[in-house]
């Protein structure tokens, strides 16, 4: 699967099942515009199944990427070198699905682990786990990010099997093996961003399966707060009761609603604070495109469709 990131004026865009071409146009676009002011150009190419993106300490743009099939075992972080090209900086991760740095300290999302690598006079040491074994749904613990307080932030997907020992947004001390649960009640909080002025904090989820009589539920956007329930597995969408775990009106009253809503299997696994709005990845839209979201009223909007199968999102440090 190749794949290249894109510059949009500003923002960052990562994109899946598309065409490498070092070309400064998009011809590899769906139908649509781009909004009024804005242009796009390929800032890397030769890409292989990436899906997170953070700047490093030396302003070089870093890349997870899967290098091969899911559970292969081939992944990679991968430096963006000047010319657009690929340089491999670790290699044979176990599905590599989100990095992030805290000083010289290279964290990444390795299947159900979160592992660390020190980085010393650009010498990138072998990954050491952190945290192991988190809960997760076997097929992406998503992404790890660095908050605006200095701490980790990553999640452990909801798991059936461990419904009240799974669904968490997690936080942790970089350079510490000891995490809290910041957050509960997800089936899987893959993305998150937080507003710069006043430090609010979002997540994307993805839905859960299936539920029977009601159907595929939709995908939310979420305000996230400490100590706070978001429901699952007991509720669903807009505080609705899931009838298989028993919810009931009363207790998904007390759970918090959802920001957005997005039509279920859109699949939010992308987001930035961009421009006074929060930017939505639908990697799965139909079509595939970016959405965008007011902080205040969380109306959703389309922001352009041009980008075939958006995956993550990443402010332009310039």
């Amino acid at each position: 699967m190749l794949c290249n990131p894109i510059k949009a004026a500003g923002l960052i865009v990562l994109l899946a099942l598309l065409a490498v071409s070092a070309s400064p146009n998009v011809s590899r676009a769906q139908s649509g515009t781009l909004p009024t002011g804005y242009t796009a150009q390929v800032i890397a190419h030769g890409l292989v199944g990436p899906n997170h993106l953070a700047y490093g300490p030396d302003s070089a743009l870093y890349v997870t990427q899967l290098n091969g099939g899911e559970n292969d075992g081939n992944g990679q972080v991968v430096r963006i070198m000047p010319d657009g090209t690929a340089q491999a900086v670790l290699n044979h991760l176990m599905k590599p699905t989100g990095l992030a740095w805290a000083g010289n300290d290279l964290y990444i999302v390795s299947a159900n682990n979160v592992v660390v690598s020190h980085v010393q006079d650009g010498k990138f040491s072998d990954p050491t786990v952190v945290f192991a074994n988190l809960p997760f749904n076997g097929r992406s613990n998503g992404q790890i990010a660095l908050g605006p307080d200095g701490m980790l932030y990553f999640q452990s997907t909801g798991t059936e099997g461990a419904p009240h020992d799974s669904g968490f947004i997690y936080t942790a001390k970089p350079g510490s093996t000891t995490l809290s649960v910041y957050a509960r009640g997800f089936k899987n909080a893959y993305a998150f961003a937080w507003e710069s002025k006043s430090g609010t904090f979002y997540a994307t989820e993805i839905g859960d399966g299936d539920i029977p009589g009601v159907g595929q539920p939709p995908e939310k956007l979420n305000v996230i707060k400490q100590n706070a329930d978001y429901g699952w597995p007991t509720c669903y969408a807009n505080r609705l009761p899931n009838p298989v775990w028993q919810g009931s009106t009363e207790q998904c009253a007390k759970v918090e609603a959802p920001l957005a809503m997005f039509a279920p299997e859109a699949t939010p696994t992308g987001l930035a604070f961009f421009d006074g709005q929060l930017i939505v990845a639908l990697w799965n839209g139909n079509p595939a495109r970016l959405v965008s979201v007011n902080p205040q009223t969380g109306v959703v909007s389309e922001w352009t469709r041009i980008f075939k199968n958006p995956l993550a999102l990443l402010t332009d440090k310039d």
